[in-house]
């Protein structure tokens, strides 16, 4: 009999291999390869292969080169325990769950499989992929050193649970915690040499089964990021095509972080420094009420951006969390002097924040008095400057409202009069632009509605010119 001994004190009832007081599964690479050479590989995968078809489902202590499970169905939970396996591979399979502990793993591939659950746990993996994936429990990867962490086109299957309130469920959970030595973590991202370890067993991905990563939430916490410097200017955190709640917490990351294509519930970012940029494109930031009275307030304390905040077509369905975003995008261009950028990030937050103004809950005459006030916000300082901004808009207005508007207006009511018996749309032209200026040579005057019309043109012109030599000024001066 074998010679390996079980935590639980029992020996391995496998034969050894000859000239081994260790059966294939328990002994070590060196030894195996001294005696057989390469076809140890073989008398490995054969007895692991055995093993499964017999219904064993606890693995431990056990040195595989290619664990490969295939078409494989089981109500019972695989167990690998303080084992050391090259290329763990389970594809096209149902099981409940998989659990990885006190292993050593060059690469974890879960491929287009449906199970409950899966855990890993105080082991080390060079590169972990969850791809295609339906579980209806939770996935875990923590306490473990992790290279790479990739979860594509993975979904939570299960039945949606109710939370209470300050907890999370534990249906549809995607946890990573308390990893180290992490160089990238991507949801829904490209990754080439997946593709190459799966053809090369055989097996096949195409992009028409690519679809949204669906979970209840994604937690990633307590993570520790490759500090080497090839590894700075480079994403670290990926999440694309995301559907679910996503908490950030107590993150260092040494790169950047991006979400994009992603419908992001809730997000919580609880002590997070991030070293370059955090760019957002083209997602739902959806949040509920709560979000907004306890996460919100603080989230500009929580959140440190060394870098750029970027954050380009993307929706919101509450404008104080709108506001927010735009304010510390803004801030973060501010500080590296890029005035053009900020300014853009300060329109969308003073448009995000007259947005909230409607979304207060006053009645009567003061949601009159709310709803008039932004009113003439929107027309004096959005449409005429976009909230001084752009200095081009106050000369166009002008220019079209000068030359074209009022002329007009003077002309249909013939409220102009003056040293020309027969006025021309010239001399409208010329009256406005006079008006407009308040010049008033006084060879022309307007006569009838013509005053009221006047009186309004030199409003207008003196507060355009206004708006366009503070904008101006704003622009290039400061």
């Amino acid at each position: 009999m074998c010679e390996y001994t079980y935590e639980n004190g029992q020996k391995c009832r496998l034969k050894p291999v000859e000239g081994s007081k260790y059966c294939p599964l328990h002994i070590p690479f060196e030894e195996g390869e001294k005696l057989l050479g390469d076809k140890i590989g073989e008398v490995k995968a054969e007895t692991f292969q055995r093993r499964l078809k017999v219904g064993q489902s606890y693995f431990e202590g056990v040195y595989l080169y290619d664990a490969v499970i295939s078409e494989y169905k089981t109500e019972k939970i695989l167990v690998f325990k303080n084992s050391q396996i090259k290329n763990l591979i389970i594809e096209d399979s149902e099981v409940k769950g998989l659990v990885l502990i006190n292993s050593t793993v060059d690469r974890v591939i879960l491929f287009q499989s449906k199970m409950e659950v899966v855990l890993v746990k105080n082991s080390s993996v060079f590169g972990l992929n969850i791809l295609r994936v339906d579980f209806s429990s939770n996935i875990s990867v923590r306490d473990s050193s992790v290279k790479y962490l990739m979860l594509n086109s993975t979904q939570y299957v299960g039945e949606n649970e109710e939370e209470s309130y300050g907890g999370r469920s534990a249906k549809g959970l995607v946890e990573f915690s308390n990893l180290r030595d992490v160089r990238r973590i991507g949801v829904n991202v490209r990754y080439p040499l997946l593709r190459k370890i799966l053809e090369g067993h055989g097996l096949t991905v195409s992009e028409a089964g690519r679809r949204a990563v669906r979970v209840h939430s994604l937690v990633i916490r307590n993570v520790s990021f490759d500090t080497a410097p090839r590894f700075k200017r480079q994403v670290r955190l990926s999440i694309n095509g995301f559907s679910g709640n996503l908490i950030f917490e107590n993150l260092d990351v040494f790169g950047h972080v991006e979400i994009t294509w992603s419908n992001v519930k809730s997000p919580e970012f609880v002590h997070v420094f991030i070293h370059s940029n955090l760019i957002i494109r083209r997602s739902q930031i959806n949040v509920d009420l709560t979000w907004t009275m306890t996460v919100l307030p603080s989230l500009p304390l929580e959140l440190t951006v060394e870098g750029f905040v970027v954050i380009e077509d993307c929706r919101f369905n509450n404008p104080y969390a709108e506001e927010v975003f735009y304010r510390l995008a803004r801030t973060s261009w501010e500080r590296s002097g890029d005035f053009e950028r900020a300014d853009s990030y300060y329109y969308l937050e003073m448009v995000a924040r007259r947005k909230a103004r409607l979304k207060t809950r006053r009645k009567g005459i003061k949601k009159l008095v709310d709803r008039f006030e932004v009113g003439f916000e929107w027309l004096f300082a959005d449409l005429t400057c976009k909230y001084g901004t752009d200095w081009k808009r106050p000369i166009i207005i002008w220019l079209f409202a000068v030359n074209v508007l009022f002329p007009l207006l003077f002309f249909v009511t013939n409220s102009v009069q003056g040293i020309s018996k027969v006025m021309t749309f010239l001399d409208y032209e010329y009256f406005s632009i006079v008006t407009a200026t308040t010049l008033g040579y006084g060879d022309y005057h307007p006569v009838g509605v013509g005053r009221a019309i006047a009186s309004v043109e030199a409003l207008f012109g003196m507060f355009m010119w206004a708006v366009f030599l503070t904008v101006f000024a704003r622009k290039y001066m400061r």
